[in-house]
């Protein structure tokens, strides 16, 4: 719970980014996630195949291609507490878009 709790307050952080968007700017209340959304990590994600070429990606991973595209900023360490922090606090809006 606390690290889905850290995840929650990066998620709305836009000094994450370069362009003073955080993840909640294209994601608020569910929106701007893609049916493939509902299924289980790894899957195909359009923006993982389209900006990477990468056929299929893990929800660490996913937080990593928003954080280089949209974001415009430099990735999370892989063995940062800020990437396992999102990386829960989205497993938790996965349940959540699931459920709608």
């Amino acid at each position: 719970a606390e690290l889905a709790g850290k995840g929650k307050t990066l998620f709305n952080d836009t000094s994450l980014s370069s362009n003073g968007l955080s993840c909640a700017t294209c994601h608020t209340d569910g929106a701007g996630y893609n049916d493939t959304f509902e299924n289980e990590y790894p899957h195909y994600v359009a923006m993982g195949q389209n900006d990477f070429g990468m056929e299929e990606v893990h929800l660490d991973e996913m937080v990593q291609i928003c954080m280089v595209a949209p974001m415009a900023a430099e990735p999370l360490a892989w063995d940062s507490d800020e990437l396992a922090a999102l990386t829960e606090y989205m497993r938790g809006e996965q349940e959540k878009f699931r459920n709608r």
